[in-house]
């Protein structure tokens, strides 16, 4: 018979478990771990979204210009909600049915959107404004740059992630420190901003330089009246006569890219052009033009 077979177990002394306080420890190390995590990943977010607003701004301030080169105006602010423009409402939500683009920005809100009145009839009535130069709201104070308003000739604003100045409307004001607006309705003027305490508003405007070079081209149209009459230089376009000619002078007018023009023996516009070389009604685009009545 085999002899039977003996286990032996040792245990060393110095074998042990955790303590509850190395367990203690360890928690609160996971605890501190998981909450800069959760930390961390709400900043990520934040910025994920601040940066998306950012860009929808941009490209909306990109289809506005396309707009205006299409159509020779801006669209017209929304009152109703729909998405599209309402002709002569300079104050509201972006018309982004007309526009074409997103409905809402990153925080899932519309823009407020303002144009100056004046950039929304027409390509004509547009330039002439820009021309002259634009008066009248909308305003924007830039904390980029002095603290007095200016005109401008279109606002976006994104009201950010939240109501910052906590007076019930999401669009905050900064009635403090050397910039100062309030985005809600852009009185006195509108703020673009850095995040501050009570402010987290994202803005974008459009310039009157910039859109000015976008849409206006101003061409010289130059007239030589060898007849013995008077003629009359009419734009069909704003519905206007440029100015009167007498025989035997020349004259040259700055006309808008895209003007209808067309020479008459009476002032106002006419049904049949007076002769001349080349003949009227004639679009004036592209570069200049000399015409010569014989």
């Amino acid at each position: 018979m085999n002899p039977p077979i003996r286990l032996s177990i040792r245990i060393r002394a110095n074998q042990r478990g955790f303590t509850l306080l190395e367990i203690a420890v360890v928690m609160v190390i996971i605890g501190l771990l998981a909450g800069s995590g959760v930390s961390l990943m709400r900043v990520l977010t934040e910025r994920k979204a601040r940066n998306e607003a950012l860009s929808y701004l941009k490209d909306t301030h990109t289809s506005l210009i396309v707009f205006a080169e299409r159509t020779g105006r801006l669209p017209y602010a929304d009152s109703d909600g729909d998405g599209l423009e309402n002709n002569g409402t300079a104050s509201g939500t972006l018309p982004y049915r007309t526009l074409l683009t997103a409905p809402t920005d990153a925080y899932k809100r519309p823009l407020r959107y303002a144009i100056n009145p004046n950039l929304g009839v027409n390509r004509t009535s547009a330039c002439s404004a820009l021309r002259t130069g634009l008066a009248g709201t909308p305003l924007v104070v830039d904390a980029d740059g002095a603290a007095a308003s200016f005109p401008i000739a279109a606002v976006l604003v994104s009201a950010g992630p939240m109501d910052a100045d906590g007076d019930g409307n999401v669009f905050d004001d900064l009635a403090a420190g050397t910039h100062q607006g309030d985005n809600t309705d852009g009185t006195p003027n509108y703020l673009r901003h850095p995040p501050v305490a009570g402010f987290d508003d994202l803005v974008d405007y459009l310039g009157g330089n910039e859109l000015y070079s976008s849409l206006c081209e101003y061409l010289s149209l130059a007239v030589n009246n060898h007849s013995g009459s008077v003629v009359y230089v009419h734009d069909v376009n704003q519905g206007s006569d440029l100015g009167s000619l007498a025989g035997g002078n020349s004259a040259v007018y700055t006309v808008l890219s895209g003007s209808l023009l067309v020479l008459c023996s009476s002032s106002g516009g006419c049904a049949t052009p007076i002769a001349s070389n080349p003949p009227t009604p004639i679009a004036l685009a592209g570069r200049g033009l000399t015409i010569t009545l014989p």
